[in-house]
């Protein structure tokens, strides 16, 4: 607990399985934030995310980056971070998927 508040994070203990302890706070420095207004596409939605600040956690940052989120069935979710200025290598990994709308999943997206 003491390491995750000396970074800035929240600690927040749970009986909730595999759920994180720790984690960047909403307000928190790190990280992205929506660059844009959300984008519907025929599967899902498409935004922009433009890093927070200019220090990183982990180097080699890259912004502005596109978040694709697909509804594939009503209960399996594919999200999809990329590069919009630079082609990059991609597992070519082919998922059939019928597509369904947000009303008929079982779980909800938030932004």
């Amino acid at each position: 607990q003491e390491a995750c508040e000396a970074r800035g994070c929240t600690w927040c203990a749970t009986d909730t399985a595999n759920a994180p302890w720790c984690f960047f706070p909403e307000d928190s420095p790190y990280g992205y934030s929506l660059g844009g207004k959300k984008e519907r596409t025929a599967r899902g939605w498409r935004v922009t995310l433009n890093k927070r600040q200019a220090l990183s956690l982990f180097g080699d940052d890259i912004s502005p980056i596109v978040l694709e989120v697909e509804f594939q069935t009503k209960d399996r979710l594919r999200f999809r971070l990329y590069d919009p200025n630079r082609d990059r290598f991609e597992v070519p990994l082919k998922i059939s998927s019928p597509g369904v709308t947000a009303d008929e999943a079982t779980y909800d997206v938030e932004f």
